[in-house]
């Protein structure tokens, strides 16, 4: 959701084509959505229209379910094929909206040690000693692409591809941003990507789940997380969202919490795209604008019933023509 909110952030400073769009896990969805066609703003309403927990298919009990997320740490080293959800419904969805592959729109998911990349020109491998191998010269199904990047190990099932099984992108090299599959594939410079990095879970309780982890089994048994390198090859435009409230992998949310990362996301984005020269002058006022008042409408959420924080975001994005 926070990426849809740097989607109408860019909207804002003028920036609605885009050479190459893409992302993993999470990321893969909204960026897909805005790549089939859909504006800045309508991608912020499917964001907190969509109840994301109805696009998945429980197959275990609540206990199951609540043990996964809790060996979710464990199961990205082991990679168990078999999820205690499904994501069929999450295909449908995604192909109700472009049944033909979206223009300049690319996703990835993880299939044994190789990075497998989907877009408009094909299917690409990248081997782990960083070879690049054409698997097919047409572009692969939408649905199973964006399910496959979205499949994190043991919650969300692998899906079938080819022969093999798609896990979560961002279980990759470059983890959560793989910044190569622009420049790589599509010739961006680093200092013309805007990135969107929400950041791995590090809150007190995923701390503890991976300690425990550590304990019970060993260092080896819990993944290291591959930080993205977004510095040395030259800079990007970096938005960090401080997402609070939730953490991944919560479906089930309020439209508050919805419409905090969405914000959370858009008030990132300004001046980060200030800084990289993507926003100026009038629109870059009204941006600042925008964000002092919502802040004060997060802080003033604080203290008042639910439902107040959507209803005030809400008139202040239509009252500067962003929705």
């Amino acid at each position: 959701m926070a990426s849809a909110g740097v989607l109408l952030a860019c909207d804002q400073a003028g920036i609605r084509q885009f050479k190459s769009i893409g992302g993993v896990s999470g990321g893969s969805v909204p960026t897909a959505l805005y790549a089939s066609g859909l504006s800045a703003d309508q991608c912020v309403r499917q964001a907190l229209e969509i109840d994301f927990a109805s696009l998945l298919t429980r197959r275990a009990s609540l206990f199951k379910i609540l043990m996964a997320y809790f060996m979710q740490r464990r199961n990205e080293k082991v990679r168990p094929i078999d999820g205690v959800l499904t994501s069929e419904k999450l295909g449908e969805f995604m192909e109700s909206f472009s049944p033909e592959w979206p223009k300049s729109y690319w996703t990835m998911g993880i299939a044994d040690k190789s990075e497998i990349i989907f877009n408009e020109a094909g299917v690409f491998e990248i081997e782990p000693d960083g070879v690049l191998r054409v698997l097919k010269n047409e572009p692969g199904p939408l649905g199973v692409a964006v399910r496959g990047s979205c499949a994190v190990p043991g919650v969300i099932s692998a899906v079938p591809y080819d022969g093999r099984h798609l896990f979560d992108g961002a279980l990759g090299t470059e983890g959560r941003c793989p910044i190569s599959v622009p420049t790589r594939l599509y010739g961006a410079k680093r200092q013309n990507i805007i990135v969107c990095d929400v950041g791995d879970d590090v809150n007190q309780t995923s701390e503890r789940i991976a300690r425990i982890w550590k304990f019970v089994c060993g260092p080896e048994c819990v993944p290291e997380i591959a930080e993205p390198d977004f510095f040395s090859n030259g800079r990007v435009i970096l938005v960090r969202p401080k997402i609070t409230g939730f953490r991944s992998l919560q479906f089930k949310l309020t439209s508050d919490l919805k419409w905090s990362a969405v914000m959370a996301g858009y008030v990132a984005a300004i001046p980060e795209l200030a800084a990289g020269n993507a926003i100026g002058g009038e629109a870059l006022g009204i941006a600042r604008d925008i964000t002092n008042a919502y802040k004060k409408i997060f802080d003033e959420s604080q203290a008042k019933p639910q439902g107040y924080l959507t209803s005030e975001t809400e008139k202040l994005l239509s009252a500067n023509g962003l929705l």
